[in-house]
């Protein structure tokens, strides 16, 4: 039957072999101290450059604009951290520290120092820390700090150069592409105005078709009232022409009656004979039965029976005076009038039909060339906004440009090819490796838990 385990027991174990555990953790430390005090001593110079923000894409903003910014200034980071380790930079920046100190840095080469050269971005910023390591007998902190910083300075060159060109060639092509959007503007205004001028436009269209109904209406309007009154004055004719058929043309206005010559002698003797038979009565003596008032009374008779043989063309018209009948001349008046009033309301109905069907005409023509005058006026004004909106991203481009390139030319400006330098690089007195503090804890750590294994073994092979 097993017995239990207590922590007495392993204390006893390692009092027991106190110094199997000494001896284990003093090799351990000691090795490790020895060690660390002969590994050569490693310094590292850092720089800290900014990298400029890029100039985002124009036209377009918010969560797009931060998007496409963000994700062409990380690559745009991660290029520069790689171009630090380029043969070419390595040859440039060597190639300078050379002509100004050649013992200094006679066994250069980008061999050597790329494997050295460390450049990573900090997180969350567009910054970008650069270091080279170099052992003291290599030069240590001072000679780390001067590459570090010549490596900066030529990448700003190498920067500034290929930005200079960039914006040389983005300034040409933005004022050649500019002096195009202003011609072709120009040309599409002019092309609207004389559109405009012989087309119209909306509201002219509308306004135009509103006059053609209105014009059509009232005309429409007229040529059923002229119908109306044709057809009143046909009437009117036919009535007239009725009336006026039972009436005489012309009238006796005034005649003059002349008596008969014959019966105006028979008259005068007639007249002569009653004198004569008054005065032959007149004579008291002679009697009723007198022959010679006889005589005379049978003359008077005779005269009489002549005249009343003659009674009947007592009076002979000499002359009479006529005139048109007032009534046949009002009504012929009436007659002209009317035929007037026909021709004048036929004329009008006639001309009154020729001006509807030139406006329905025109209305036709208007509404079958509205919907192709609307889309290439549509046309015309999508493509001068779209010219318009291109001619002010170029504006703007070109403002941008000649801001970086006013920037690139400031020669004091810390900032030179889009980079700015945040820290330069300083010699530190502090080697980064070997770090005898860590080396001494972990030693310290180790050479205990080996020298307590070695312990507990000991005690186990001599207990079996």
């Amino acid at each position: 039957m097993e017995r239990d385990v207590h922590l007495r027991d392993y204390l006893l174990i390692i009092r027991r072999h106190d110094f199997v555990i000494i001896i284990s953790f003093l090799l351990i430390f000691g090795s490790a101290l020895v060690v660390a005090l002969y590994i050569p001593r490693v310094y590292e110079a850092t720089a800290v450059i900014e990298v400029q923000q890029g100039i985002s894409p124009s036209g377009l903003n918010g969560i797009m604009q931060g998007l496409i910014s963000r994700g062409s200034d990380q690559v745009s980071m991660e290029t520069i951290c790689r171009r630090f380790v380029s043969n070419s930079l390595l040859n440039n920046a060597i190639h300078n520290l050379k002509s100004r100190s050649l013992e200094t840095y006679r066994d250069l080469s980008p061999e050597f120092l790329a494997p050295r050269i460390n450049a990573k971005i900090i997180p969350d910023t567009r910054m970008i820390e650069v270091s080279v390591k170099m052992r003291k007998d290599e030069g240590g902190s001072q000679r780390a700090a001067n590459i570090v910083n010549e490596l900066i300075v030529v990448m700003q060159n190498q920067r500034q150069e290929k930005t200079g060109l960039e914006i040389d060639r983005q300034q040409s092509f933005i004022n050649e592409k500019v002096r195009e959007i202003e011609s072709q503007l120009k040309s599409t205004d002019q092309d609207i105005k004389s559109f405009l001028k012989s087309k119209g436009d909306s509201i002219t269209w509308s306004l135009y078709a509103d006059y053609i109904f209105n014009r059509m209406k009232n005309l429409i309007e007229i040529k059923e009232t002229n119908e109306f009154r044709l057809e009143s004055e046909r009437k009117k004719l036919a009535e007239l022409k009725s009336r006026i058929s039972k009436e005489p043309e012309f009238i006796e206005y005034s005649r003059t009656l002349s008596q008969d010559a014959l019966w105006n002698k028979y008259r005068t003797d007639q007249a002569d004979l009653n004198l004569k038979l008054i005065e032959a009565k007149s004579e008291a003596g002679l009697g009723s039965k007198n022959p010679k008032i006889e005589s005379i009374q049978y003359q008077i008779d005779q005269l009489n029976d002549k005249m009343k043989s003659l009674g009947l063309e007592l009076m002979n018209v000499s002359s009479k005076t006529e005139s048109r009948n007032p009534t046949y001349e009002g009504l012929a008046r009436q007659i002209i009038e009317c035929e007037l009033n026909i021709l004048l309301y036929s004329t009008s109905i006639d001309s009154t039909e020729k001006l509807i069907k030139k406006l329905d005409a025109e209305k036709e023509k208007l509404f079958s060339e509205m919907p192709e005058n609307q889309y290439n006026l549509d046309k015309m004004n999508r493509e001068i906004g779209y010219k318009l909106d291109i001619y002010k991203n170029l504006l703007t481009k070109k403002i941008e440009s000649e801001i970086a390139n006013l920037q690139s030319v400031d020669s004091v400006s810390r900032i030179k090819g889009g980079i700015e330098i945040i820290d330069l690089a300083q010699p530190v007195s502090r080697p980064i490796s070997p770090r005898i503090k860590f080396i001494v804890i972990i030693a310290s750590i180790v050479g205990l838990a080996v020298g307590l294994s070695m312990a507990f073994l000991v005690d186990y092979f001599e207990k079996s």
